[in-house]
């Protein structure tokens, strides 16, 4: 039997520090999820340029502060 996820609030997704494509999803309902992996692929690319630490995970994260920066959220 699968246990019962408890979707996260906008509002949780902004105040933790990495974002997954799955909450940026929650964040834009109407994008897709490969469009959502390519903005948090972009956004890694961006914090390794800038020198921030890139953690290797699965699924990807990035940083909320910079993923809110580039879409406006």
């Amino acid at each position: 039997m699968k246990k019962e996820e408890k979707t996260k609030t906008k509002e949780e997704i902004l105040n933790q520090p990495y974002m997954s494509p799955q909450d940026l999803r929650i964040l834009m309902p109407t994008v897709g999820m490969n469009v959502c992996r390519d903005y948090i692929n972009e956004v890694r690319y961006e914090m390794e340029q800038k020198g921030y630490y890139v953690p290797k995970t699965t699924p990807r994260i990035a940083l909320t502060k910079l993923v809110r920066k580039k879409l406006g959220l």
